[in-house]
């Protein structure tokens, strides 16, 4: 029966993947390096020699032995018991393979744990659209997820404004936070880590109870996300105690990922050591999208809204913005919403007029207060019109006084076309915001910290 199980195991594996809709990259992970070993009394023993050992092990009982199992027993057309062991193990040290240890689902949420990492649930692999600009990327990241702290540790990942760096170091906490239960995962900004350093050392007396408690929040965790590291450039204390927790979560074999615009050599006023810490990993970059992958990006994105947008439209749109995600994507939706308030139908000639000024000559080198209420909108992580509106609540009124206050700084635009861009009536209500955010920035580090991590977003050059 061995003989047999060897010469079917390609037919197999082939049957597992298919029925089961496994990815690639978890397939050539986690199944093709399985080798049979035995077949005795009904009782198939597979080896795993996967460089990620018995956590790899502890992960293939959990996800994959029942499909495994049927797989094999379908093929050979008799029941069968499974077990996998690494190459060390002996028959006589093997707990039984097929034991998974159970976890308790009530005790958390997962929607609770995505909201306590700091995590958007809408950024998962699954709603991320795979190009030849990013699929390196994406394989690592997946990989990382499914292998925290054992794969690549830390993964850097680089790239442009735009081009998904966010969506995929979130997806990997979201697959962490999905298949293991029991790990803890932190994503954060730069900026808010700065933010915290600042906050601890602004106080007057520093409690060493909050010193402690801020530590404990970084250190004991089994995935640390960092996002736009570039951020805490010059900024000696924030890169101190990043050094020490990193150095910390490394030694523990836990996971760190990071993300910058730039490769960690060409990023300036980061401490040597710190540059180091980051290239002992894997560093992969995200490039512009080509043409097939923005038209997936365009098609997914029609499909989210359920809107039927012609092709020609979308190849139209893909034609003409093709320096990143945010870019396709906001375009798109700009077209879908004009449509709806015009109750016109999407044609190009349609899509051309509504984007036109978006995509004029030389348009990219211009800083409008459209693109910088966009900026800032996704920087509070609400939407343009939530700033353009006329609510109140401090949520949405003090990013709002923020591109009052970028919009005089950034454009040469008269006190009332700002207004009128933020669909304000009273020019008068510009003023105010631009004056409120230049006495905090005055008087107020958080501000004034805020408002340098926004600069450089609107204008890295």
């Amino acid at each position: 029966m061995l003989d047999i199980l060897k010469e079917k195991w390609p037919e197999i594996l082939n049957f597992l993947k298919q029925e089961y809709d496994i990815a690639d990259v978890s397939f050539k992970t986690w199944i093709l390096p399985l080798k049979v070993q035995s077949f005795n009394n009904n009782v198939v023993t597979l080896i795993f020699p996967g460089e990620s050992g018995k956590t790899g092990l502890q992960y293939i009982n959990k996800k994959y032995l029942s499909f495994l199992k049927d797989s094999i027993s379908l093929t050979l057309e008799t029941e069968i018991e499974l077990k996998i062991i690494l190459p060390e193990e002996t028959d006589t040290d093997i707990e039984d393979s097929s034991f998974v240890s159970s976890i308790n689902n009530k005790d958390i949420s997962l929607d609770q744990r995505i909201l306590d990492s700091n995590l958007n649930k809408k950024y998962t692999f699954d709603s991320f659209v795979v190009g030849a600009n990013n699929n390196i990327a994406q394989v690592t990241s997946l990989a990382v997820a499914e292998s925290p702290g054992e794969v690549y540790n830390p993964l850097f990942i680089y790239g442009g404004v735009g081009l998904g760096k966010t969506h995929l170091i979130q997806s990997i906490g979201n697959f962490v936070l999905k298949e293991n239960t029991s790990s803890k995962v932190l994503y954060t900004t730069s900026e808010s880590f700065t933010n915290e350093v600042i906050d601890l050392l602004g106080t007057k007396k520093t409690v060493q109870e909050d010193i402690i408690e801020f530590r404990k929040k970084y250190r004991n965790v089994d995935v640390l996300l960092i996002d736009d590291i570039q951020f805490i450039s010059d900024r000696d204390r924030t890169q101190e105690e990043l050094f020490n927790i990193f150095n910390e979560l490394f030694m523990k074999h836990k996971q760190i990922v990071i993300t910058s615009d730039k490769k960690p050599k060409d990023m300036e006023g980061i401490a040597e050591r710190l540059i180091s810490r980051f290239e002992q990993g894997l560093t992969v970059d995200i490039q512009n999208p080509d043409y097939e992958t923005r038209m997936a990006i365009l098609k997914k994105k029609a499909q989210s809204t359920e809107s039927d947008v012609d092709e020609s439209v979308l190849q139209y749109i893909a034609n003409n913005f093709v320096s990143n995600v945010r870019e396709l994507e906001g375009s798109l939706t700009r077209v879908i919403t004009f449509s709806k308030i015009s109750h016109s139908p999407i044609t190009v000639d349609f899509a051309s007029s509504v984007l036109k000024e978006l995509i004029s000559p030389n348009q990219e080198d211009k800083i409008t207060c459209d693109y910088i209420i966009n900026i800032v909108a996704e920087h509070f992580q609400i939407s343009s019109s939530d700033i353009c509106s006329k609510k109140k609540s401090k949520e949405f009124a003090y990013p709002r006084q923020i591109c009052m206050y970028l919009c005089r700084v950034f454009t040469d635009e008269k006190l009332e076309t700002i207004a009128m861009v933020l669909k304000k009536t009273n020019h008068a209500t510009v003023s105010y915001g631009y004056e409120k955010i230049k006495k905090e920035i005055e008087t107020d580090s958080s501000t004034r910290a805020l408002i340098d991590v926004l600069k450089k977003k609107i204008n890295p050059n």
